[in-house]
């Protein structure tokens, strides 16, 4: 029988719970079970944990290193946490941002300073933004103009939501980005973490202009200070009874309960 090394069967064993989840790493790891599998018997019961058989895990390892497949790295690195700077290194090479970002997350004592580095350099604005949003130490000071630069409504509202403690005129730049962007998802999303009762009803504007009904009653009944009256004149004014229905039934504000029969 074949020496093996110890493997998960779960399919999604390195996803931080939904905030880093990335269904981008789903064949990679299939390739990691397939080449993992090579090296255990077909029955569950002929599995043995060889942890600590280093003779196996580092023929492992250099067959990834000649490979230079930066997935694997990672997917070995977090497996067995052996010769984890072996791994790092090989990831740093390939300038992956995609594991670069993982790695950092998900491997303990990464270098996350040189990892970083690789996505600083890269001008991939999603793994810029999920490294300055969920990555212990990131140098934010760095990442936030870059995020900035790239002017991308979507990273610019994930930014936001994530990190507190934007000021000045980088705040004022990223809430820019996001309201030129006239998406009202992410309008919504800004106006919850606002003060200002001007752009607050800026925002509340834009909204109406968009013609989300969905935002529309997400607004009036998640945001405090909204002008419930105008948005419910927006809604009655489209003569959808059943966006009329719901706004009523779900705004706890709304006037149309006192003579609207909602069902």
């Amino acid at each position: 029988m074949k020496a093996a090394v110890p493997i998960s069967f779960d399919i999604y064993p390195y996803m931080n719970k939904g905030i880093t989840y990335d269904s981008d790493l789903n064949s990679d790891y299939l390739r990691w079970f397939a080449k993992t599998m090579d090296r255990i018997g077909i029955s569950t019961s002929e599995k043995r944990d060889f942890k600590n058989n280093y003779k196996e895990l580092d023929k492992l390892q250099k067959e990834i290193l000649i490979e230079k497949d930066a997935a694997l790295a990672y997917f070995f690195a977090v497996e067995f946490g052996y010769q984890t700077h072996l791994m790092q290194k090989l990831i740093l090479e390939r300038k992956s941002t995609k594991y670069a970002f993982h790695f950092a997350l998900n491997v303990s004592h990464a270098d996350i300073k040189a990892l970083q580095s690789v996505i600083a350099n890269s001008n991939k604005t999603e793994y810029i933004t999920k490294f300055a949003c969920f990555i212990p130490g990131a140098n934010r000071k760095l990442l936030e103009p870059l995020i900035i630069e790239a002017g991308e409504p979507k990273y610019a509202h994930m930014y936001l939501k994530y990190v507190k403690g934007s000021k000045g005129s980088n705040l004022t730049k990223l809430k820019e980005i996001i309201m030129e962007s006239g998406k009202p998802s992410y309008l919504f999303e800004l106006a919850k973490h606002l003060t200002s009762l001007q752009e607050i009803e800026q925002i509340e504007d834009l909204i109406i202009q968009s013609n989300s009904f969905t935002y529309m009653r997400l607004f009036a009944e998640k945001v405090k200070n909204a002008n419930v009256e105008k948005i419910e004149r927006a809604v009655l004014a489209s003569d959808n009874s059943e966006e009329i229905k719901k706004f009523a039934k779900y705004v706890k504000k709304s006037r149309m309960k006192q003579f609207l029969l909602v069902g």
